[in-house]
């Protein structure tokens, strides 16, 4: 070895060495029975608080831990050896606080290892129902709570049967959660992945996870209260999710902002048994008064989602003397891959509070299809509807519905159904600055248009392609529309490439 080489290795083992815990507690040596039976809650927190005076790790041997809960604190590693399952106690008055794992204004904290946390759930559920359990009673939920905590992270464990939420980190900065499986009941009630929830600087990657409910949630309740903290600064990438929920959403409660969000590389699926397929693969819910600005979603499959993409600006106004919509801007959606899709996407916000600058590039999405009833533009507006993909009903169009947006531009958007569909493939109804490049649709049936624009403004179509045996592949209406032009397109597969309301000028439409 040479001179370099040898001080190469010191400074590696250095730097290693340094990120070692000055001490080690096993919990065994603190009283843990690790026999399934004995609540081992208090020898595990004595462990705990003997290494936290001078930070440590305290340690799991194989083993099985029932416990109540233990308190994390600041410079303390929870690992759990491979072997060794930290069980949660099927008794509420053992949790106090009513979750496992909890820690507040704590820094510097690990829960690592490659053994299990199992949070007992059915213990807590009325399972007697053919769809979504019920909760009886007090249970531990979230299983796992960090409040105010900085520097935290989470990784490489098994997670399962969590009774209520999983992971919640809630005004937390710096979190790190990664290569961690979770798998709950999938119809437990209110079984959520992970829920950062006004927490900012997060990072989530190499997830795997089934829920009962929303698999990545990214929240701002409120829980904390004062003025409502954003959450912000969060990348989530590299996950397998299924659920009977929806699989990556933000709100449904945005009581405070959401700020700089990424989500990619990801893969979504209806897990097989599932009693129901996913509700939605991308859930962009604002309701209560508050803002997302930007927001990244890339590189998506899905199979067998209901509704690939929602996006609702809605007005439920939690929290709010007078309820006031928020805003909901700067979203770009792109690279995904959608099929055995149920209920057809939809962007849909408020007359006056219009959803701002969406785009959606490089998206292929096959629909079941198969609706045979015509539906007008006489949707309910539901301003306080909880917001869900199945909100309007069934949409008048198969592939995409859009009510009150502006800035939209769609660029090669392609969708298709596998069974007859004599709805239009996609409906702009009220909006302005509306770009549609590039749009493929497989298939065309019956009297509908292909694209149907009403009140829309300042609209470019460009580069698009008339399906073959389309009876009219763009329909106007409106008194409303105006500067709608359609340049460079092939539409010689339509019978009727334009077809113009008596309401809307001709003037309104230039070809």
């Amino acid at each position: 070895m040479t001179r370099m080489q040898a001080l190469l290795f010191l400074l590696a083992w250095c730097t290693w060495a340094a990120d070692l815990p000055t001490s080690v507690c096993d919990v065994m040596r603190y009283g843990a029975k690790a026999d399934g039976t004995t609540n081992d809650a208090p020898a595990i927190q004595k462990a705990i608080d003997a290494c936290a005076a001078s930070g440590g790790m305290v340690y799991f041997p194989a083993g099985n831990y029932l416990s109540g809960t233990i308190m994390l604190k600041s410079n303390v590693t929870l690992h759990l050896s491979q072997g060794a399952t930290l069980w949660g106690s099927k008794r509420p008055e053992d949790f106090k606080p009513l979750h496992l794992i909890y820690a507040r204004d704590a820094e510097n904290i690990t829960l690592e290892g490659h053994g299990t946390i199992n949070g007992n759930g059915e213990a807590y559920w009325d399972t007697n129902t053919n769809g979504f359990f019920r909760a009886k009673g007090r249970r531990p939920s979230p299983l796992v709570e960090l409040v105010n905590c900085r520097r935290v992270q989470i990784r490489d464990l098994a997670f399962r049967n969590a009774p209520g939420w999983t992971i919640h980190p809630l005004g937390c900065d710096g979190v790190w959660i990664r290569g961690i499986s979770i798998v709950n009941n999938a119809r437990g009630p209110n079984t959520d992945g992970i829920d950062p929830d006004s927490s900012r600087n997060v990072l989530i990657s190499d997830l795997y996870c089934e829920a009962g409910d929303d698999c990545i949630v990214i929240k701002t309740t409120g829980r904390l209260g004062g003025k409502v903290q954003p959450s912000e600064n969060i990348t989530v990438t590299n996950s397998v999710l299924t659920t009977t929920c929806n699989t990556f959403k933000l709100g449904t409660e945005s009581l405070g902002d959401f700020r700089n969000i990424a989500f990619t590389n990801s893969t979504m699926f209806r897990i097989p048994g599932a009693f129901r397929s996913p509700s939605s693969g991308i859930a962009i819910e604002m309701v209560d008064g508050s803002t997302l600005d930007g927001l990244v979603v890339s590189n998506v499959t899905m199979r067998d989602v209901r509704t690939p993409i929602f996006i609702r600006l809605g007005n439920r106004g939690r929290g709010m003397k007078v309820p006031v919509p928020g805003i909901l801007r700067n979203v770009s959606i792109s690279n995904v891959v959608a099929t055995g899709a149920e209920l057809a996407n939809s962007i849909t916000g408020l007359p006056g509070h219009p959803v701002e600058n969406v785009t959606l590039a490089n998206i292929n999405i096959t629909m079941r299809g198969g609706g045979r009833e015509v539906r007008g533009l006489d949707l309910p507006e539901n301003p306080e509807k909880y917001p869900e993909s199945t909100m309007f009903g069934e949409l008048p169009a198969y592939g995409l519905y859009v009510r009150h947006a502006a800035g939209l531009a769609l660029k090669d958007v392609q969708v298709r159904w596998d069974q007859e569909d004599v709805r239009p493939a996609m409906i702009f109804d009220e909006g302005r600055d509306l770009d549609l490049d590039g749009f493929r649709s497989g298939k065309a049936a019956g009297e509908q248009p292909v694209v149907w624009f009403n009140q829309v403004t300042e609209a470019l179509v460009r580069g698009c392609r008339a399906p073959a045996g389309a009876q009219r592949f763009l329909r106007v209406s409106g008194a409303g529309t105006g500067n709608v032009r359609l340049w460079g397109n092939d539409l010689t597969g339509a019978a009727q490439p334009l077809d113009r309301a008596p309401e809307v000028p001709a003037a309104a439409v230039t070809q």
